[in-house]
């Protein structure tokens, strides 16, 4: 049975979506800046904003350029990192807006978490995300909390479209002999743009929070050259797994992107790699996002964290 908190997430996302005024005149300025304020709007569920405890470290720090902020709860070790890498469809999220959930996994890791400020579309469409992910994992290799040293061990995470990022950092990384994490895991991560897993359509009826058309729009704002919609560093569900670190991806049984995590997973088994998957029964895309509300988000985060803490 869903958590009355769950229930109540569920009815918020369903009526915010019910009483959308789509306009088709609005231009897209006007509509992403819409998007970003919901994004943050949203977070606050039934009066209840997230706060993090007043001993937790927050560090802005430069990572060659690019924004990000260390996040060490006490006990974290400096030498065990966790870069994140944050959702919002590419268009939005904010360091701030997810900074409760970092200090989660800090504390159910016992890691330091960076967390990249990544330039998100329209404005900076694609690769620039990717590449900002590519220079703030190479810093973490070299710097940590403390100033500069190599990581005794070194992790990855991500959600929804951070989700995706993980996957195609991870590609890259393979790809240009660079450094791969220890581990992986990311929560409900979007892998194709074509649109083929059959759970965009079949459960579209159930998911409160994301659409198909919504992602095509996403699609349009985050790809603007000619790359191919199913290149493996936008869709990594296409790519080749080959050499990829263990990695764990949980989705809601209730939201149209799990079989994009699905057939990832099953694609990188293929290829020789340690791939799971859960199903998250009745809960919606990252319902980890409102972990300072609905335990059944909370619980999802532990049993990620657990995984990523037994690898190192």
């Amino acid at each position: 049975m869903p958590s009355p908190q769950l229930q109540s997430l569920i009815r918020t996302l369903q009526e915010a979506r019910d009483n959308a005024v789509a306009d088709p005149a609005q231009d897209t300025a006007t509509t992403v800046a819409a998007y970003r304020a919901e994004t943050d709007a949203c977070l606050v569920l039934d009066g209840v904003a997230p706060v993090i405890a007043a001993d937790t470290r927050v560090d802005p720090v430069r990572a060659d350029g690019v924004p990000c902020e260390w996040i060490k709860v006490p006990g974290a070790d400096p030498a065990r990192r966790l870069l994140w890498i944050h959702g919002g469809g590419w268009v939005a999220g904010t360091l701030a807006g997810y900074r409760h959930q970092v200090e989660a996994l800090s504390r159910v890791t016992g890691m330091a978490v960076l967390a990249v400020d990544y330039r998100l579309a329209p404005e900076h469409p694609y690769p620039a995300g990717l590449d900002d992910c590519v220079t703030a994992w190479m810093w973490l290799l070299e710097n940590g909390p403390g100033g500069p040293g190599a990581p005794g061990v070194a992790m990855l995470a991500g959600d929804s479209a951070g989700g995706n990022l993980t996957f195609a950092l991870m590609l890259r990384l393979r790809d240009e002999g660079k450094p791969l994490p220890l581990a992986a895991a990311a929560f409900a991560p979007a892998t194709d743009f074509l649109g083929k897993s059959p759970s965009r359509t079949e459960r579209a009826h159930l998911d409160p929070a994301l659409s198909p058309d919504g992602i095509t729009f996403i699609r349009s704002l985050y790809i603007q050259d000619d790359t191919p919609w199913d290149h493996p560093y936008v869709s990594p569900v296409y790519g080749d797994f080959t050499g990829l670190p263990p990695f764990l991806v949980h989705a809601g049984e209730r939201e149209i992107l799990h079989d994009d995590g699905l057939r990832l997973v099953e694609a990188a088994r293929t290829a020789g790699v340690d791939a799971r998957f859960t199903t998250l029964p009745g809960l919606i895309h990252t319902t980890e996002y409102w972990l300072h509300v609905v335990p059944e988000g909370l619980e999802s985060l532990n049993t990620v964290g657990a995984f990523l803490k037994s690898h190192g």
